[in-house]
């Protein structure tokens, strides 16, 4: 089977994927890498609400072959107060 790493970036934070883990193929790898956002995206939110999470699958030879993006977007509006009717 073949080798794939996953690489995360959440803002200016790389984990980069040292040891890679064997995948049946790209889709496999791609779901795993998937998997694995709202996981990240369950840590403390940052103050203003917005926080990006994207996740690099790269082959043996370190191309990238995929992007998996998790886009975390939180707005308050406290001029809505009470009940809409």
């Amino acid at each position: 089977m073949p080798r794939y790493f996953i690489d995360f970036q959440d803002g200016t934070l790389w984990l980069k994927d040292e040891e890679g883990q064997e995948y049946e193929n790209l889709q496999a790898a791609r779901d795993a890498a998937i998997g694995a956002l709202p996981d990240i995206g369950r840590e403390a939110p940052p103050r203003d609400g917005r926080r990006d999470f994207v996740a690099f699958v790269r082959d043996a030879q370190g191309a990238e072959l995929c992007t998996v993006r998790l886009n975390l977007a939180a707005d308050c509006h406290p001029e809505r107060t009470g009940s809409e009717s």
